[in-house]
């Protein structure tokens, strides 16, 4: 690649300030190629190529190399919008695809950059508003950063335009669990199934809208299906766990969730919550604790974990960790009413009635913004 474009260069002739143009005649190819390396605007090629026009045709060795180059798409576009038949160059420029938004999405999960990716497809959901894939992965993101009205909007705009599509329903009945609408999500699961009898993540799915119905036996049922189909997804056995501990049954609860933890290498913070709340149930709070402080050290902003561990220190009795996590949360989010509640509940248990009475001297958010000691 890096000889193309130095052999696209190099067959340049010299290069000339377009604001001041030694001639008016037709701007040939190299031209615009030379403009593009002198970092000119797109607005500026435009209206150059726009005042003087193009040359019909230009030599095919270097329209081979500015094609090889993939040519970026303000030269693309100073050449799609020139009044000159620019067909008759026969470029092979790489013209912008409506797929090329995948590319800057995958960048920004790439940086962890969720927002810019979910700024990236609502713009693209504006530009290609017929594409169902556009309004699949819009919903996606909307759902990951907790916007459920707006992922059902999207997600059930993909099941229209793409009724025979797995993933569109698959997406919907996910949303519909997270927003407890149990009929919804279970009647797109079994679409989902229907559509894919031997994908163990349609099982999963299943399972989530049999326990969002309160069927459990039918959830273990999809779950164990699921495992048999895939062994190795985390969350067929958070499934697992989630229904164990609704039925008492806390070791099986508990071995599901460590079980689910593995498979994700630690880093699975809403199973690390689950299950150190399964400890505290058990009477076990030093084990809750040690589970939720390696959860904080890969996930040290995780509201949930962070509540959760204060939760868990109070329950063991060490009211000054409490306090400590209680205010860490009350910092990240100051308006969280529960974590003020339970901040002033471990003050109490450790003998500063004076402190806890003063968190409620002042408005919620206040207390964060003194960051109190």
């Amino acid at each position: 690649m890096i000889t193309l474009v130095l052999f696209a260069a190099l067959t340049l002739p010299p290069q000339q300030n377009s604001t001041s143009p030694d001639t008016d005649a037709p701007v040939v190819p190299e031209k615009v190629l030379a403009w593009q390396l002198e970092g000119l605007t797109q607005d500026e090629m435009r209206e150059e190529v726009d005042r003087r026009g193009l040359t019909d045709c230009a030599e095919q060795p270097l329209l081979d190399a500015l094609s090889a180059t993939r040519a970026d798409v303000e030269t693309v576009l100073a050449v799609k919008h020139a009044k000159a038949p620019c067909k008759l160059w026969k470029l092979g420029l790489r013209l912008p695809r409506p797929t090329d938004y995948l590319y800057e999405v995958a960048g920004a999960i790439l940086w962890n950059d969720w927002g810019h990716a979910l700024g990236v497809m609502q713009i693209e959901a504006s530009k290609q508003p017929k594409d169902p894939d556009v309004h699949l992965i819009y919903a996606h993101f909307l759902r990951m950063s907790g916007d459920w009205i707006l992922a059902y909007g999207e997600a059930k705009r993909a099941v229209e335009m793409a009724p025979g599509s797995p993933y569109t329903h698959a997406e919907l009945s996910t949303i519909c669990y997270r927003s407890r609408l149990p009929e919804c999500a279970t009647h797109e699961a079994m679409v989902f199934l229907k559509l894919r009898p031997e994908d163990a993540s349609a099982y999963i799915i299943l399972g989530h809208a049999r326990e969002l119905q309160g069927h459990d036996d039918e959830a273990l049922e999809a779950y164990t299906e699921a495992k048999l189909l895939h062994p190795g997804y985390s969350e067929t056995f958070a499934g697992f766990g989630r229904v164990y501990g609704r039925q008492g049954e806390l070791e099986k609860a508990t071995t599901a969730f460590e079980q689910a933890i593995k498979l994700e290498r630690g880093d699975a913070p809403e199973y690390s919550c689950e299950l150190a709340q399964l400890y505290l149930a058990e009477g076990y709070p030093r084990k809750a604790i040690e589970t939720l402080q390696e959860a904080k050290q890969i996930n040290p902003d995780r509201l949930d974990i962070l509540m959760t561990l204060g939760d868990a220190y109070l329950v063991g009795e060490q009211y000054p960790a409490a306090i400590r996590q209680y205010k860490d949360v009350l910092e990240v989010a100051p308006e969280l009413e529960i974590a003020r509640v339970r901040l002033a509940k471990a003050l109490r248990a450790d003998g500063r009635e004076a402190e806890a009475a003063q968190l409620y001297a002042e408005p919620l958010g206040k207390q964060a913004a003194a960051k109190p000691k």
